[in-house]
């Protein structure tokens, strides 16, 4: 019998959260958000994945959403914070049809359908020099 300490167990793997991440999205947007209502402004894009920041968005909201559910185990209002300081942030800038990553795209029409396909120029970066350091504060 193979000892928990041989080399064939890897402590340092780490567990992929990416089925649990999807099924939250497919679950919560499915239950919790109505973004194409006569009285909303609010905009998605079908294709979500193939925008960086709302990927990103939503997967910081999944993991504070996950934490929260730890935490609320000792916090009553663990759940209610994350709604407040998580969700309502990111949810205001996602779904925002003038400035949010879905601005161009249509829950019927599809990724990127008012830009003829082509993806938003982004921010340009230029690596700082090898000497540089941040300032002190």
């Amino acid at each position: 019998m193979a000892d928990l300490d041989d080399a064939d167990v890897d402590d340092e793997e780490e567990f992929d959260l990416t089925p649990l991440f999807l099924e939250w999205i497919e679950e919560h947007l499915a239950v919790v958000e109505y973004t194409h209502s006569d009285k909303s402004n609010a905009v998605w894009c079908p294709e979500w994945w193939k925008h960086p920041e709302a990927v990103e968005r939503l997967w910081a909201s999944f993991e504070a959403r996950q934490q929260a559910k730890i935490d609320a185990a000792e916090r009553a209002d663990a759940l209610s914070d994350w709604w407040l300081t998580h969700w309502d942030r990111h949810a205001a800038i996602l779904f925002d049809g003038k400035a949010g990553p879905f601005r161009n795209c249509d829950r019927n029409l599809g990724h990127l359908h008012d830009s003829d396909g082509s993806a938003p120029q982004r921010v340009p970066f230029y690596p700082p020099p090898i000497e540089w350091s941040r300032p002190n504060s």
